[in-house]
């Protein structure tokens, strides 16, 4: 008799019954509850409670309720394992004793009391139950979840024992369920597997009765008849799948921070639950960041998870403090990363770890191999690539190059996923190299927002180590899986360059204030620690303490849904407050360190700081310098203005800041003599400056720009500065996405109300623009020229309004390019203009730090800017996305006033570090300086670097020991020798990696004057350690 069809679809119907039927009640906890919303550790004692019985209704949007009883085991459970199961109508923390032991949530309904009891044994239960919130979804056409008032319902604690062979009858079921429908239809394997599951559905009764046990005698007879298949055993050939268990959870996204802690305490206790009744359970950990909140709010579970660890069972390995985004951090942050997880992980764990896990981040910087290599971690894995929407990434095992020649290998493996049949399988099918990779990794357990594995996980794994038509399912550790493909392939194909991530273009622009936090939080770092350095130096404090509670605020924000704008209303309120916490600290410290260089207050000179490590001269801008007070210095020329944001900057020209250094500049309380004629000319359709003759059209909109130096046209007949507007309403992932054809909604609406100079001086000629965006919407932009360099400022104010639109500033260049140069962290890549193949087509919206350079062989144009990293290239013309006004998961819509800057800097001679990389850091890095009484004297640059092509990226002190590191790159993609001098005795200079520990020593030499050699390879970091 043939099988009928129609016997599977019953089987899965049976199967869901017998999973209900697998736990007996034996006793029931008397429960009491009360409801908060603030968040409580352990179990609020000190509250008034009230009995909670099955059916009450508890919740709001926000609400956590607490539920606690005391059970006595009944004499049955002797020797059992006995469970609890709970349903509180929340995503609960399980509490035995005042201990975090489980998670209650739709995944993990019974979770285990003990494994062997003891009859008479006592013991308090505690359930810490969230309600959830409200949030508008994530789709552009959906509604999230609404939490309202008694939303939630209690039905019940009750302590069940375990009908074993029931768990078992239905792991097989599920697991010969699985092969009949995966295996190939011609294979032999699955028509014995059909024939055998149409005699189970012959013996089992299909809806069991649990007060009965009439389905008993069925239930026996269908093992009987599945058990010989079941242990039918692989060919030698056949593949393993290395399994471990995980849960990727979001550190914020559709819940806060705060929420995410308790998230972490759920699972890491559920983790320790099953591993102690699952011997043969790896569980993975990759962020410190989380283990690091547990060793401060839930010091018992930490150390649960430290003897696991030791055990060899609890693998710590994920190489960064957070899972962060892969595109938008600086170099120095992607640093620090790794630097402050390896130096935590080895001080609580023991523990290095050697692979960056960021299995669900929106694309992949090619500057991440080296920074990797130079943190002792030689693999990376992620599952993302699989996500693309154009083509496939041709690889899933592979070593992949960075724009310095580093290479990491990589594995694209499956994560929030279940260890059976089905997974395994299919995840083989999907190898495209067999002949080269045979090996996969698959991480099981739920997560996003965590819970982590399940009992019946470990239970289907249990019977894959060797099953026929199954993958090997066979547990391992990530490192140990990495190094097996290390050590066992030879023939591992190479990628090179980024790993571009063909959907989720639009986090790139997306909450904009987030953007602009970033930046500025990691320059003010930057500026922070360079400045205590010198002040150490000085006799000073260096606040360690302080600087890294600061870096660790602004790691935890560029995790991969904060610093993509793709989170919450609150997640993102919280960021922007963050961020403007950590300028606060890094202020402080910048504050504190130029007031004891400085000396004694008083108004008579500036006592100037320059970071960066080459002078800067031109126009030097002071922000809030009191009125009335002028440079003394001869030759000195200043500008008073006023910018966009009514705030008032006194400009500085003809003077030199020396690098690495402070500069004193002497003070009069009024001019000494008249300031020099503008070398600017208004028309009544254009500007004329040194550098360049412009034009501008009714609509504000540049329609030429003539180039002095070389009398080229540099603005294409699209025009520059042409502001696009179009609705942005992408397929799926609202504040995620940008689709290609959304290009096609883009239109120049802006309508110019009025312009004015406000400003024309000696320095600065500044042409005040207002539009009108939309009817709720306008833009006041200042259209900044200057006497000491071509670039032209785009200073912009928008007060917004409005939901699901795009907005883009454009330039249509004159200039032939095949390829544009794009900043990404310690370098740049070049990627295509055109679109002549689908994975250039895809590319139409890419990550650009501080700069965008088009350039041929004798001249060039760069779009610089000082918060934004969206931008779009299409052979001369270019589009910076400016802001992007999603409405899921945060329905503002972006709302509010917007301040940033773009810049539009031609340039003679093509690409080079000094005509762009340079004005693009002197852009985005202000001027620190302090006010000081007569006599102030200026601090000399510590190091001094010799190089036209490399940058000094980072001055600070060291981890341990007396010394400050000086971390520098080649910006160029040149290769050169480099001179570093110093400015005070050393006893010696070491090169190191980026955890400060030593590679090799540079050789010192000179005597006072002391300096070494490094060759920097092109793009090429270097860590060096000066001793004093």
């Amino acid at each position: 008799m043939l099988t009928d069809p129609k016997v599977f679809p019953k089987l899965r119907g049976i199967l869901a019954r017998y999973m209900e039927l697998r736990y007996y009640k034996v006793a029931e906890v008397e429960a009491e509850m009360v409801q908060v919303t603030e968040h409580h550790r352990y179990e609020p004692s000190q509250l008034k409670w009230k009995p909670a019985r099955r059916g009450t209704k508890w919740g709001d949007s926000g609400v956590t309720a607490w539920f606690r009883g005391d059970i006595t085991l009944p004499p049955e459970c002797d020797k059992r394992k006995v469970l609890i199961r709970a349903s509180t109508g929340g995503e609960s923390l399980f509490l035995v004793d005042g201990c975090a032991n489980g998670v209650f949530d739709g995944n993990h309904p019974v979770v285990c009391l003990t494994t062997k009891a003891s009859p008479g044994a006592t013991y308090h239960l505690a359930f810490e139950a969230y309600a959830g919130h409200t949030f508008p979804g994530t789709q552009p056409f959906d509604n999230g979840p609404t939490i309202t008032k008694n939303s939630c319902v209690f039905d019940g604690i009750d302590v069940v024992l375990e009908r074993r062979e029931v768990t078992e009858f239905c792991t097989e079921l599920l697991i010969l369920l699985q092969l009949a429908h995966t295996l190939p239809e011609n294979s032999l394997r699955r028509g014995k597997i059909q024939a055998a599951l149409a005699k189970v559905f012959a013996a089992v009764e299909a809806i069991p009765d649990p007060d009965s046990e009439s389905w008993q005698p069925g239930l026996r007879a269908a093992r009987r008849t599945m058990g010989p298949l079941l242990k039918l055993r692989n060919s030698p050939t056949t593949p393993t799948t290395g399994i471990i268990a995980a849960s990727h959870i979001d550190t914020a996204w559709l819940w806060p921070v705060a929420e995410t802690w308790r998230k972490c305490a759920r699972t890491f206790s559920s983790a320790l639950n099953l591993m102690e009744q699952y011997p043969e359970m790896i569980w993975l950990q990759p962020a410190p960041c989380h283990a690091e909140v547990m060793r401060q709010e839930y010091p018992e579970l930490f150390e649960r998870m430290k003897a696991a660890v030791k055990s060899g069972r609890w693998e710590p390995n994920g190489a960064m403090w957070v899972e962060p985004d892969a595109n938008m951090p600086s170099g120095e942050a992607f640093v620090r990363q790794v630097l402050v997880a390896q130096r935590w992980t080895r001080q609580h764990f023991g523990y290095t770890g050697d692979t960056l896990w960021l299995p669900d981040v929106f694309g992949y910087s090619a500057a991440l191999p080296q920074i990797l290599r130079l943190g002792r971690v030689e693999f990376f894995c992620t599952t993302k690539m699989a996500w693309n929407d154009t083509t496939r990434h041709p690889y899933e095992t592979f070593r992949w190059k960075g724009i310095d020649g580093s290479t990491v290998l990589t594995n694209l493996n499956v994560h929030n996923s279940w260890p059976d049949p089905q997974r395994l399988i299919e995840q083989w099918n999907w190898i495209q190299h067999k002949d080269v990779d045979d090996r996969a990794l698959l991480a099981y357990g739920h997560g996003d927002g965590g819970g982590g594995p399940m009992a019946e996980m470990l239970e289907v794994a249990g019977k894959l180590a060797d099953l026929e038509g199954c993958p090997r399912a066979r547990h391992t550790t990530l490192s140990d899986f990495m190094k097996g493909i290390r050590d066992e392939y030879e023939r591992i194909p190479e990628w090179s360059g980024e790993l571009y991530l063909e959907l989720h273009r639009g986090t790139l622009t997306s909450i904009a204030g987030i953007k602009k936090g970033n930046r500025t939080a990691e320059i003010a770092l930057r500026e922070a620690e360079f400045l205590s350095v010198l002040s150490r130096l000085h006799g000073g404090e260096y606040p360690s303490e302080r600087l890294l509670d600061a870096w660790k605020l602004l790691l935890l924000n560029q995790f991969h849904d904060i610093l993509p704008g793709s989170s919450i209303a609150q997640v993102n309120d919280e960021a922007i407050e963050d961020f403007a916490r950590v300028r606060a600290m890094a202020n402080d410290a910048v504050d504190s360190a130029l007031r004891g260089l400085a000396g004694p207050e008083g108004q008579d000179a500036l006592v100037v700081a320059n970071s960066l490590s080459w002078p800067r001269t031109g126009e030097i801008a002071l922000r809030g310098v009191p009125e009335g007070l002028a440079p003394l210095l001869d030759g000195a020329v200043h500008q008073t203005v006023e910018d966009v944001s009514g705030d008032s900057l006194l400009l500085l020209g003809n003077l030199t800041l020396q690098p690495l250094a402070t500069t004193v500049v002497p003070l009069s309380v009024a001019p000494t003599a008249l300031a020099p004629s503008s070398p600017f000319r208004v028309t009544r359709n254009g500007v004329e400056t040194p550098f360049a003759k412009v034009r501008l059209n009714a609509r504000g909109e540049i329609t030429s720009l003539v180039d002095r130096a070389t009398g080229r046209e540099v603005i294409g007949r699209e025009g520059g500065n042409v502001l696009l507007l179009g609705e942005d309403i992408p397929a799926a992932w609202d504040n995620w996405d940008i689709d290609a054809d959304q290009a096609a909604k883009m239109e120049a609406v802006a309508t110019l109300v009025r312009r004015e100079v406000v400003a024309e001086g000696p320095l600065q000629l500044r042409l005040r623009s207002t539009y009108s965006l939309t009817d709720s919407s306008t833009i006041t932009q200042d259209m900044v020229f200057h006497s000491t360099s071509p670039r032209i400022d785009f200073e912009t104010r928008v007060d917004w309004h409005g939901k699901r639109k795009l907005l883009k500033a454009a330039f249509d260049l004159e200039v032939l390019a095949d390829s544009a140069r794009h900043e990404i962290q310690y370098g740049h890549v070049e990627r295509p203009t055109h679109r002549n193949l689908p994975q250039d087509r895809a590319r139409f919206e890419v990550c650009a730090h501080k700069w965008t350079d088009l350039s041929e062989n004798g001249f060039g144009v760069a779009l610089l800017n000082d918060c934004k990293y969206g931008i779009a290239v299409h052979g001369s013309w270019v589009g910076l996305s400016l802001i992007k006004s999603g409405v899921h998961p945060d329905d503002r819509g972006d709302e509010g006033v917007h301040l940033f800057t773009y810049s539009l800097l031609p340039h003679a001679g093509g690409f080079t570090v000094p005509s762009v990389v340079r004005p693009a850091y002197e852009l985005n890095v202000p001027v620190s300086w302090t006010l000081a009484a007569q006599g102030a004297s200026a601090a000399e640059a510590p190091v001094t670097l010799r190089s036209d092509t490399a940058i000094i990226e980072t001055l600070k002190w060291a981890e341990d020991g007396e010394a400050f590191i000086v971390r520098l790159y080649d910006a160029g993609k040149t290769g050169s020798k480099v001179r570093l001098e110093f400015g005070l005795p050393l006893k010696s200079v070491t090169e190191t990696n980026i955890l400060e520990e030593d590679v090799e020593p540079v050789r010192l030499s000179g005597g006072s004057a002391q300096s070494v050699e490094v060759y920097l390879r092109p793009f090429e970091i270097k860590t060096l350690r000066c001793e004093l």
